[in-house]
């Protein structure tokens, strides 16, 4: 009887762990994945790495090939907006002082660009001279990241800056 208990009571920490696994398994989306987001407005935007001020160097050292430098005269308070590739697929970096700036002035025109917005009449550089709209954005500390149809375009970019 001592036997089959401590052999009920084995299957049972086995189908605990499996169990475990399997709704760990289920709940994530994969390695690398987009799981730090924030509400603003009803609408969900990826940020990572909030206390990080990063550099345009950063995000190169992360993968991201630089094209070219664009006006930043529409975007208030950004120090430096950039266009560029990763994994072939345009991505926009806009560069400001801090996270709050940030947060505080790139949301609204980062919303313009993705078509959540509402865009100002006759607006030159910034939100894309190259494009006029893409399809979703991010925020990595300082930075604003404005990806070419999705969030996955930008996923292992916005992970690997550091």
């Amino acid at each position: 009887m001592n036997r089959r208990k401590k052999l009920s009571g084995l299957i049972a920490v086995i189908i605990a762990v499996m169990a475990m696994t399997l709704l760990a398994g289920c709940g994530s989306n994969g390695p690398g994945t987009v799981s730090n987001t924030v509400e603003i407005d009803d609408v969900l935007i990826p940020m990572f790495q909030p206390d990080g001020v990063f550099t345009l160097d950063d995000v190169i050292a992360a993968g991201w090939k630089k094209s070219k430098e664009l006006s930043s005269e529409t975007l208030p308070d950004a120090t430096s907006v950039w266009y560029g590739f990763y994994n072939q697929r345009d991505v926009e970096i806009w560069i400001y002082p801090s996270h709050d700036i940030a947060i505080s002035s790139g949301i609204d025109p980062a919303d313009v660009a993705v078509g959540k917005g509402k865009p100002a009449p006759f607006a030159v550089g910034g939100i894309s001279a190259t494009k006029k709209s893409y399809g979703a954005y991010g925020i990595v500390g300082n930075l604003v990241m404005l990806c070419e149809v999705k969030i996955d375009d930008c996923e292992g970019l916005l992970n690997a800056i550091k």
